[in-house]
């Protein structure tokens, strides 16, 4: 109800109310079960929420003409919608929130809490467009690069969820706000079953995907669900991010470039996990029959070399 209410209020202070409501909300959905572990990200998202909450609740308390006043107005909003969001520069306690919390918990995050903040950065900041693009290709870039390194799946969650957080600003960075609403739109459909999926093979981590226990058609669902997240035509994910490049082509052609370049990178490493999953089973039967040795590292080498081809082709 409190999201509802953001949507469809004129005024600020109930729009500031409805986001301390959501917050109080969320934060007892995180400690429904009382383990230290939902317990230290309830804290870290309640204090990364709060701060944001006083910036804003300062903004509305200014109520000033001056030139200079609005400049520093704006951009202290701009700071506290991006801890609301948890995208860059102020994404740190995102991904250690995710990490900790249940499954479902993380889908609520990722997906109907950043409804608020986007339609405040939508709707509500009527200038600074400048830094609304610039914070777009930031988070698209930065949010396919910190994803590299993650082995935990949450963590590549919370990164992809930034990233495409970038994809959504972009097309408010250009005043068309259906084009944002359409493009999360389809990151919410296609997140959604993702996230059920790990839920139901109970697992954190990426070569848990992979267990002999868990069915071939969710290993299946999840490869097709990451690599159409990552936009890979003719998937459902590669339909949104057509649609923003071809506006964008006739407005901001730099965002355009940095947005491919992210989405690149994503299917890089997308496509080099599962390469390198497939082949590492492949040589543990070989041992298994043969007992010889193999150089693993010559091995992920050429698949990752495979990967790269595969994405410039």
């Amino acid at each position: 109800m409190s999201t509802i209410i953001i949507v469809s209020s004129i005024n600020i202070f109930i729009i500031w109310i409805s986001i301390e409501l959501n917050l109080f909300s969320f934060v007892l959905l995180l400690i429904n079960d009382f383990k230290r572990n939902e317990i230290e990200a309830s804290i870290n998202y309640f204090l990364s929420q709060a701060l944001g909450s006083i910036l804003f609740l300062i903004i509305i308390a200014v109520n000033t003409r001056s030139h200079w006043f609005s400049w520093i107005t704006s951009i202290l909003l701009i700071i506290a919608i991006t801890l609301k969001l948890g995208i860059v520069p102020c994404h740190y306690w995102f991904p250690a929130t995710i990490r900790n919390i249940r499954w479902i918990n993380c889908l609520i995050l990722s997906t109907w809490q950043k409804i608020g903040p986007l339609f405040i950065i939508a709707y509500v900041i009527k200038s600074e467009q400048v830094y609304i693009a610039i914070i777009a290709t930031i988070n698209a870039l930065i949010g396919r690069i910190m994803g590299l390194r993650q082995l935990s799946l949450k963590k590549i969650i919370a990164y992809s969820s930034i990233a495409h957080i970038g994809w959504t600003i972009a097309g408010i960075s250009i005043k068309i706000p259906c084009l944002s609403i359409t493009y999360f739109i389809f990151y919410l459909l296609i997140s959604m079953p993702l996230f059920i999926i790990f839920n139901l093979m109970k697992i954190n981590f990426i070569y848990e995907s992979w267990k002999s226990t868990i069915r071939p058609i969710l290993k299946f669902s999840t490869i097709v669900l990451f690599l159409s997240l990552g936009g890979l035509p003719p998937l459902t994910g590669f339909m949104p991010k057509l649609l923003i490049i071809n506006i964008l082509l006739n407005y901001r052609i730099i965002i355009v470039i940095v947005l491919l370049i992210s989405s690149l990178i994503t299917l890089f490493f997308y496509l080099n996990i599962r390469l390198n999953i497939f082949i590492l089973l492949e040589i543990n039967k070989i041992l298994l029959r043969a007992n010889n040795t193999y150089n693993f590292i010559n091995i992920i080498a050429r698949t990752r070399l495979l990967g790269l081809i595969t994405i410039i082709l």
